[in-house]
């Protein structure tokens, strides 16, 4: 019993110590990290000096001075000098960022718009508490008594999503009566799969948009979902998708590659290694895989396509990927704000990395993409450049190269149409309020009431042909490809209004490319 009262009396002479140099020296404190692990420090006569001064600014300047917005902008102009990656994140990017990366939100479960200067309900997801209470074509008039007659459909959003109440009163206008309702507030799905579906009777697809903490476990029901529908092949689309958490990318990746297969490993400043291994707990470890990627394909997202890449366990279609191979840690700043931090690099299985150079600034490192551009690159493969000196072979025994990104196996370049690209400028305010408006017209039509039926059967010509006049285009100028590709637009935007994400990905395989290419190589002429 003494014993143990001595080790509690010197654990206390210790921690008394410690608390005494910090308040005194203030040269010792401690963080926390994204994953509630204790980070030490140590402040250096540097640091002292910034503490100091923003002590004499806050209690001996002259004037006022919100040293809060100083602070901030400090950090942001001492952290612009290191790579591209390192940032500091506010009290509002945190609340953004936290949002996607738990993979759900607080709100009432609705999708609104602005039409005809009101805000209206174009969907109620299924999880809503408030399926049976609201229902498409509501127009809401009031939140909490608020007039929201003027404005916008994300000013709205944000009114019925703030707070911490568990209900938000709204007056709606349905049938033409005002209808008050309590629509409660519950805890709804912000999914990263946002589309799972089965191209056709062998073939599937998953659409992964982000890596956050759900993400491995949306991926690994999506595939077993899949599997029981007899999937033999699969098209994993990591188009757009910017990464997120490293240890989910290594969760995903474990989906496909077999018992002790190198997935990545990473390397910090001291040089030590940590390597991650795949288990034996894959759903889809030996069927066909094609990974697609683009220029905004980056960082957890090329750890999964190098990884599958270097086993020749997956064609990569697409374009040369971002080019970040960089690991963050997320770290406390203590005041609500966060410190996104590099401390180590990471490698896939040959031992590249595929950071592109930051050494001209992060300016330079911004203009990458256009760069890109400007060089051909994203029209043709053969202006993609290779840096020989970072030549290393694979697993497979495939040659790959480092220093920038993921270069796929088969490249299809971007919609250089005059038609894709007038399309995708030419979305207005009047085109969106035509599709919304043919909804509410056949809200209760056969065809559009079942997401199968609509997609299968329902023949939107009848719609084109008014579609056209509100886009300005004279039916006898177009020709019989370019009719085409305005139906297929038509219609996935319709199936995006009605049915949502999946939907919308569905309607849109005929003039997707690069699931055109996987079709190509499935069955080669």
């Amino acid at each position: 019993m003494r014993l143990f009262f001595k080790i509690i009396n010197i654990f206390l002479v210790v921690v008394i110590i410690f608390i005494a140099g910090f308040m005194v020296g203030k040269k010792y404190d401690i963080a926390v990290d994204e994953n509630d692990k204790l980070v030490g420090l140590e402040y250096s006569d540097n640091e002292q000096k910034i503490r100091r001064l923003v002590s004499l600014i806050d209690n001996q300047y002259i004037e006022n001075v919100n040293t809060d917005s100083l602070v901030d902008k400090t950090i942001t102009q001492m952290l612009s000098n290191l790579d591209p990656h390192t940032t500091y994140l506010d009290k509002k990017s945190i609340q953004k960022v936290t949002q996607q990366m738990s993979g759900s939100f607080q709100g009432i479960g609705v999708n609104v718009k602005s039409y005809n200067d009101t805000i209206v309900i174009s969907r109620v997801v299924a999880e809503s508490p408030n399926v049976g209470k609201l229902f498409p074509g509501d127009r809401i008039l009031k939140i909490d008594g608020i007039d929201i007659m003027d404005l916008k459909a994300e000013q709205a959003t944000a009114l019925l999503k703030g707070g911490n109440e568990s209900e938000v009163s709204l007056t709606v206008l349905r049938n033409k009566s005002l209808v008050e309702i309590n629509a409660k507030k519950g805890s709804l799905p912000l999914p990263s799969v946002v589309s799972s579906f089965m191209i056709n009777d062998e073939m599937g697809y998953i659409k992964l948009v982000r890596f956050a903490e759900q993400s491995a476990n949306e991926v690994h029901a999506a595939l077993e979902k899949l599997n029981k529908k007899g999937m033999k092949s699969l098209v994993l689309d990591l188009r757009g998708n910017p990464g997120g958490i490293m240890t989910v990318a290594e969760q995903i990746a474990d989906e496909f590659l077999k018992e002790k297969e190198l997935i990545v490993y990473t390397q910090d400043k001291e040089e030590k290694r940590k390597y991650i291994y795949a288990t034996s707990k894959g759903s889809f470890e030996h069927g066909k895989v094609y990974v697609l990627i683009d220029e905004n394909s980056a960082s957890a997202s090329e750890i999964v396509s190098g990884a599958l890449q270097e086993y020749g366990r997956a064609t990569i279609i697409g374009r040369r990927s971002f080019g970040k191979g960089l690991v963050q840690r997320e770290i406390s700043l203590g005041d609500g704000t966060r410190l996104r931090l590099t401390v180590a690099r990471y490698y896939t299985p040959s031992g590249r990395s595929i950071q592109r150079p930051y050494d001209e600034g992060n300016s330079a490192y911004s203009d990458e993409i256009y760069r890109r551009l400007q060089s051909g690159e994203l029209y043709t493969k053969d202006s993609i450049k290779f840096n020989k000196n970072l030549e290393y072979k694979a697993p497979s025994g495939k040659i790959v190269y480092g220093g920038g990104g993921i270069v796929p196996d088969e490249f299809v370049p971007i919609d250089s149409s005059k038609l894709g690209q007038w399309i995708y400028h030419s979305s207005t305010r009047d085109t969106e309020d035509f599709i919304f408006k043919k909804v509410e017209e056949n809200r209760y039509n056969p065809f559009w009431l079942n997401e199968n039926i609509f997609l299968s059967h329902y023949d939107v010509t009848p719609v084109y042909n008014e579609f056209l006049g509100i886009m300005g285009i004279r039916g006898r100028n177009v020709n019989e490809h370019d009719e085409q590709t305005l139906k297929d637009f038509l219609k996935a935007s319709i199936a995006d209004e009605l049915f949502g994400t999946n939907a919308l990905y569905r309607a849109w395989i005929p003039q997707d490319s690069m699931i055109q290419k996987v079709f190509e190589i499935e069955n080669p002429t």
